[in-house]
């Protein structure tokens, strides 16, 4: 799951994107929607782990292949106007990176990029709560285009423990719900993730 300072660069580059996106309307529109974190210290002996060491794992466009890379991530997540989850051909086609930026805040992030489009949800963990949110990410800038608003329907996270530093491996587990509306447009789109992940901290 190591990174090289290349592929390090390039995620972060895509994470900021990101990052930036969900700052400017998370504190101010999702204040109250943060939520307690369970803990296991446990989590990391699920046997779903074992199964992940079986499997490659799924690179970023920007991203190096490394063949030893073990899967990060065995989340399903579905997103679009209404929900449908009988259709899981791509709905584990994500993996897990974890970041503090800027801040004491930990990003976990859930999803893929191939470069120029992403998709996908972050975890937002801070004093032994979090906040979710789904995004849907391109490199075309809407100038005065205005910042969806996202509501949570549920949401539970489990972690195998209450504070990480840099370096650190993370394990977890998320299920949640929630629903975007567009503000330009009206339009609402549904969120939805459910399974077990882990991965490395890192800070950019």
């Amino acid at each position: 799951m190591d990174l090289n300072l290349k592929t390090k660069i390039g995620n972060g580059i895509f994470f900021i994107l990101i990052i930036l996106i969900l700052s400017n309307c998370t504190e101010k529109k999702t204040q109250n929607q943060w939520d307690k974190v369970n803990i296991d210290s446990n989590i990391s002996k699920d046997l779903v782990y074992k199964e992940l060491d079986k499997q490659k794992e799924i690179f970023a466009g920007f991203e190096k292949k490394d063949s030893l890379g073990k899967r990060t991530s065995d989340v399903s997540y579905f997103s679009g106007k209404k929900i449908n989850l009988n259709d899981t051909k791509y709905s584990k086609f994500n993996n897990c990176r974890a970041y503090y930026f800027f801040n004491d805040t930990l990003s976990i992030n859930i999803g893929f990029s191939n470069g120029f489009t992403g998709r996908g949800f972050i975890i937002k963990y801070k004093n032994k709560k979090f906040y979710t949110e789904g995004y849907y990410s391109t490199d075309v800038i809407i100038e005065g285009e205005i910042e969806p608003t996202h509501k949570i329907v549920y949401q539970k996270l489990t972690l195998d423990k209450t504070n990480y530093k840099v370096g650190d491996s993370l394990f977890g587990k998320i299920e949640f719900k929630s629903i975007e509306k567009n503000n330009n447009s009206g339009e609402t789109t549904e969120h939805l993730g459910k399974g077990y992940f882990r991965t490395k901290v890192s800070k950019f």
